[in-house]
């Protein structure tokens, strides 16, 4: 039986190879002027490399006045910017793949000093973060001309299609959305903006266009599955070439789900799409990290787009075909999200973002790794694939600090990741031996800080004001056999899509989440700002194993 991921399809005037495509992520790899710096197009680069037939570059803003929603967003508001464009687009090319830019105006999903002092705009005077002004006629007209003139500025760059950014509560979405929108003219109907910019693209342009919607928004008065559904054929006459599903507005409920939520997401939603939109390729995406999961997603989808597990392993199509280890997205959401002012980096891939970093050196010899946590895991299979004669020294269990996990989403969705350690480590020959290591010459020491003891108590008040996790994790099982509380600031600085689903899943054990710590038994308050975390160790082991050079002694 053939591979459903492996068939070619054609997108408007586009052949792609095979099904899969990397979604469009913020990095803030590009320039503050908004060009692709060589470190963008590396990234980019790897995951064409690793298999993706499609790319679809991070929202691109299409204007230098109002337009923008992260400081070093990609731009392609001047034709100034093309031959930079021009660099990226022959990269892609260069291993097989296509490249669509999402293009995208943030409307009020933005801050005045992203925008570069200016207000934002929008279609109704809603404000999200700052005070917005709502758009006139004039605004309207000079958006739409935007959009267009981005369009052809992407065709001269090379680019084979473009990708209206419709989801996610930023412009288009906010004319689209009877939640944002409550205009009373022409465009109090957003589709027919949408459908004005679809055919002038076309018209101009001549570029393959899609567009990417949210397909439920998670409010009532905002947009469902079944809206979507009626918006897709009226796009669909207006001459889209393909539509992308994703899910989420502005709040916390959104495509990039994290741990505490099921996968893959939003197919339901996406399968009353696809039943009233058949007459083009239909793209989803959501949580999607393993064969069985895209899968899924091809029972109903035509191309499936595969987001953060590409940031975790770029080569994840080759390797799942190939049957090969395959890193896991563990969904944690730290690194990858929130990046108004920051790069994109990966927990669990330290190269995420240096991928344009020289190969690793060769080495030979013997080299001995204590310690079998996630920093020793790492540090051994960095030194592998170097070459080294790898033996890991663990006194118990693979895993470390792992093994102690008492929340049962971390327990069955973080151990994803020492599976593919123990598989991939077997694959490179390294060899585990489960006992205490004594490290002498042509060693690494991987060991990092213990977690706070997990308190032994009963039938007791516990009151949690803390940022480790590890209390955030002990919650759940000292909600067993105590009355337990915990602090809104523990955890309010988290990516807010973690914070919402944490808070979720504490309450549903009947973890009650308070302003204030009540006085209690057991009262645990401790507030650090730099706390041992997953990324941490799996970086640290990373460089432990890169940057390694053995002992030569003298004959």
């Amino acid at each position: 039986m053939s591979n459903p991921l492996l068939e070619p399809i054609r997108i408007g005037k586009v052949t792609l190879r095979n099904r899969v495509a990397m979604a469009p992520m913020i990095s803030n790899l590009g320039t503050p002027e908004g060009y692709p710096t060589d470190a963008h197009i590396m990234y980019l680069a790897e995951r064409a490399k690793g298999g993706a037939s499609l790319i679809l570059t991070e929202y691109t803003y299409v204007n230098r006045v109002d337009a923008r929603g992260s400081v070093n967003e990609l731009g392609l508001y001047s034709d100034e910017l093309t031959p930079k464009f021009m660099r990226l687009t022959d990269m892609i090319h260069s291993f097989g793949s296509k490249i669509f830019v999402q293009l995208v105006h943030a409307g009020r999903k933005t801050k005045r000093d992203v925008i570069w002092g200016n207000t934002p705009i929008a279609p109704s005077p809603i404000p999200l973060m700052d005070e917005v002004k709502e758009m006139t006629s004039e605004d309207v007209e000079r958006v739409k001309e935007d959009f267009v003139s981005a369009s052809l500025r992407a065709r001269r760059a090379g680019f084979d299609g473009v990708e209206l950014h419709g989801a996610h509560g930023y412009l288009l979405a906010q004319f689209l959305s009877p939640a944002i929108n409550k205009r009373k003219d022409e465009y109090s109907d957003g589709v027919n903006l949408v459908k004005e910019i679809v055919r002038e693209i076309k018209d101009k342009a001549k570029i393959t266009v899609g567009i990417r919607l949210s397909s439920t928004e998670f409010d009532p008065e905002g947009l469902t599955p079944e809206r979507v559904a009626e918006i897709g054929e009226e796009l669909v006459k207006a001459g889209i070439d393909y539509i992308h599903l994703s899910a989420g507005r502005d709040g916390p409920m959104n495509s990039s789900a994290p741990f505490y939520y099921g996968k893959p997401s939003f197919l339901k939603e996406a399968m009353t799409v696809r039943e009233r939109v058949k007459n083009i390729p239909l793209l989803v995406v959501g949580s999607v990290i393993s064969m069985e999961d895209a899968l899924k997603v091809r029972e109903v989808a035509d191309v499936v787009v595969l987001g953060r597990e590409l940031l975790a392993e770029p080569h994840w199509l080759k390797k799942v075909n190939a049957g090969l280890p395959v890193r896991p997205c563990i969904r944690c959401n730290q690194s990858c999200r929130g990046m108004v002012y920051r790069e994109v980096r990966c927990d669990v891939n330290p190269e995420v973002g240096w991928e344009i970093l020289p190969p690793m050196e060769r080495g030979e010899g013997e080299v001995k790794v204590v310690g079998g946590g996630i920093m020793g895991l790492e540090a051994s299979r960095v030194l592998a694939l170097r070459g080294f004669s790898v033996t890991l020294y663990e006194k118990e269990k693979i895993g470390g600090q792992f093994n102690k996990f008492r929340d049962p989403w971390k327990v069955r969705e973080f151990g994803e990741l020492i599976k593919f350690y123990e598989r991939e480590l077997d694959r490179l020959h390294v060899k585990v031996v489960l006992r205490e290591g004594k490290c002498e010459e042509n060693c690494v020491v991987a060991t990092s800080e213990e977690p706070p003891e997990f308190p032994q108590v009963k039938g007791k008040m516990v009151a949690i004001d803390s940022n480790l996790y590890a209390y955030h994790d002990y919650a759940f099982e000292l909600a067993r056999e105590n009355e337990v509380y915990i602090t809104e600031r523990s955890i309010s600085w988290m990516d807010r899509t973690r914070e919402y689903f944490l808070r979720t899943e504490l309450e549903k054990v009947g973890v009650k989440v308070v302003e204030k710590a009540p006085d209690a038994d057991v009262e645990i308050s401790k507030f650090v700002d730099d706390q041992p975390s997953v990324g941490k160790s799996i970086k640290a082991g990373y460089w432990m194993g890169r940057s390694f050079s053995p002992i030569q002694r003298n004959p």
